[in-house]
Order: C-alpha cells, then sequence, then structure tokens
C-alpha cells in the first residue's frame, strides 16, 4: 500500500516535485473534487493547471476529473492512481458514501493503486474523520472514513499561539478530548507537511513538522525525514 497525506493549502515546488516520485510511473491520475462545495469544475481545472505541466512547473501527470455525481466509478476503474482533493470533510464522505466510492478505493488501493490526498483527502484516509477542523454543514451522522490508515489525521495544525487569551480552546484541547473516547494516534500536520505510508513505513516528508498525539503520552513532534511510529 501507498500512501501520500498532506496538510493542505499549496503543494509549493517540493511537494508538486515529490508526486511524481510517489506516483512512479502512475501518470493517469483521478482527481476527487467531491470535498469542494463550490463550483467543482472551476476547482478541477485550477488544479489540472498547476499539476498537469511538465516539471518544475507542475508534476506530469495525467488528471482525470472524479466528480461524484458523474460515473464516479468508470472514472476511477480509467485511473492508474488517485488524488483526493480539499474542501469540506463531511461533505466529502457523505458524497463518497453515497456514491459507491468508499468500498471502490479501499479495493483499488488494496490492490495496489497509490493513494494521495490533502486536506479533507488526508482526513478520509483514515479510520474517522473526528479530527477535522472542518464544521459538520451537511449534518452527516457517520464517520467512519476509509480506513487506509490506522491513525486519524488534523490538517493544518497550528501550535497554540502564546498571544491566544485565556481559556482559548486549541488543537491540542481538541485531541486530548478525542483520546479520552477514542485509542488510536493522532498526526497534526503544519501547513507544508505530509507523510507517506509505504509497506507499512510512516515518513514525515515536506517542509514542516508533524505532531504525534498518542492516547496517555506526551505529543511529540517530528521533522522532514523522521520515521513515525503510528
Amino acid at each position: 500500500m501507498r500512501v501520500f497525506l498532506h496538510s493542505g493549502g499549496p503543494l509549493g515546488p517540493v511537494g508538486r516535485a515529490a508526486l511524481p516520485d510517489f506516483f512512479g510511473p502512475r501518470r493517469r491520475v483521478a482527481f476527487v473534487t467531491a470535498a469542494n462545495l463550490g463550483d467543482e469544475a472551476v476547482s478541477f481545472e485550477r488544479i489540472r493547471a498547476a499539476l498537469e505541466p511538465a516539471p518544475p512547473e507542475g508534476a506530469g501527470l495525467e488528471l482525470l476529473h472524479l466528480r461524484w455525481d458523474r460515473e464516479p466509478l468508470a472514472t476511477l476503474a480509467a485511473a492508474d492512481a488517485l488524488f483526493m482533493g480539499g474542501g469540506n470533510t463531511y461533505a466529502l464522505l457523505q458524497r463518497l458514501r453515497g456514491a459507491g466510492l468508499l468500498e471502490a478505493i479501499r479495493a483499488r488501493v488494496a490492490a495496489g493503486m497509490p493513494y494521495a490526498g490533502a486536506s479533507a483527502g488526508s482526513n478520509v484516509a483514515g479510520p474517522t474523520i473526528l479530527t477535522t477542523n472542518d464544521w459538520n454543514v451537511v449534518a452527516l451522522d457517520r464517520f467512519d472514513a476509509l480506513g487506509l490508515v490506522g491513525f486519524n489525521i488534523n490538517p493544518h495544525y497550528k501550535e497554540m499561539d502564546p498571544a491566544m487569551a485565556p481559556y482559548s480552546e486549541t488543537r491540542d484541547d481538541r485531541i486530548r478530548e478525542y483520546h479520552v473516547v477514542n485509542a488510536n494516534p493522532v498526526a497534526g500536520l503544519e501547513e507544508g507537511a505530509w507523510l507517506t505510508v509505504e509497506d507499512g513505513v510512516v515518513t514525515a516528508r515536506g517542509t514542516a513538522r508533524i505532531k504525534i498525539f498518542r492516547r496517555g503520552e506526551e505529543p511529540t513532534w517530528h521533522h522532514p525525514g523522521d520515521r513515525l511510529r503510528l
């Protein structure tokens, strides 16, 4: 299994350069826009303009637009790899489930298809989406996700600012609450960070740090190149 989970936001030159290495010879990539609550076609064209040009301007990928509401299973079948884009995590999970994509994507990844996600697309790779930053604007009532990895993701992680007002609630507070009732680890990805999972080995990548939260332990910071215990 090969998984690439990005914090979200712009990939930047380092992130764009990492994608061809991650996907290898599989350059026909289905890009999923189901997390987008705006104009999905406009969003897809923006991503395609960034990723289709040859390096260093882009990543040299051939993108297929996987629309959750327009023959998604056929598009998935035509692709060699998958990139799950960001947006609202709850809407994304609702649409994936309704389109029958959760089961189909799990099966393809288990069979060797590389999976890349950013922000909401990283959230849904875990067992649940309960550590997303998003609001449940679609009133989703089930939160189990793809389960490609055994840990949860908190994208766009930001450490507490010392200037915050007293009694402000932080990401660390929310993750501690999560661990009161859930045992699996959580990876907080700072902007510009991502991690890869290849043959069971989890590695910190990118240009920023990753903070690992484990139930009953103090969180630990990790830097690009570190192997992660998850």
